[in-house]
């Protein structure tokens, strides 16, 4: 391989690497187990729903001279249906959500890292396949009309980072996190949220 060629993909294997392994800054992927609570319409509630949803985060310091802050930034994604209570209302959902949440490290005890944050949800749903049902649970009438809208919702969560690896600057981490949800704006998705997530 000829010596320019060389130091041209040695250089575009810096320029790619040094972002993500640049000391506090993180991209890794998130599961989450959402318990999302009830919402009220004017045909009936709707019911609560557990479902998994997937998303990617990044996360960085707020303050590189104060290794306690950092942001953590996630875009989530989650489909599923929601089933009606009686005389309440099924629909199926699909929603995109950005979330920015501050975060503050309580300490650094060995390889956890315990924090608290908040921060705000915003989302993008679509309500689909509405149906108002009776006491027994069965669709009648006329399917009801579907939503789309923007939400937004307040975040406080509470995790801890847990470091994989001895290298101060490029170790892995998993971080276990409970979050809970309220919606603010548009009643939305909102609720418990437990997650897991692996950063590189």
């Amino acid at each position: 391989m000829a010596k320019p060629i060389q130091l041209g993909f040695m250089a575009l294997i810096l320029a790619f690497s040094t972002p993500t392994f640049a000391k506090g800054e993180r991209y890794g992927v998130v599961a989450s187990m959402k318990t999302i609570e009830s919402t009220e319409y004017e045909q009936g509630m709707s019911g609560e729903l557990s479902t998994i949803s997937y998303g990617l985060v990044h996360t960085r310091p707020i303050d590189e001279n104060n290794n306690r802050w950092r942001w953590w930034l996630g875009f989530n994604y989650l489909s599923d249906y929601i089933d009606a209570p009686a005389n309440g209302v099924y629909q199926e959902v699909t929603n995109y959500e950005l979330r920015i949440v501050p975060q503050f490290a309580l300490g650094n005890w060995w390889a956890f890292t315990p924090y608290v944050g908040a921060g705000l949800s915003l989302g993008y749903s679509q309500y689909s396949d509405r149906w108002a049902v009776d006491e027994d649970g069965y669709k009648y009438g006329k399917q009801l009309d579907d939503i789309d809208q923007f939400e937004v919702g307040a975040v406080f969560s509470f995790g801890t980072v847990i470091k994989i690896g001895s290298n101060p600057d490029a170790h892995l981490q998993l971080i276990p996190q409970a979050s809970y949800i309220q919606p603010l704006y548009n009643d939305g998705l909102g609720g418990l949220e437990l997650s897991v997530a692996l950063l590189f």
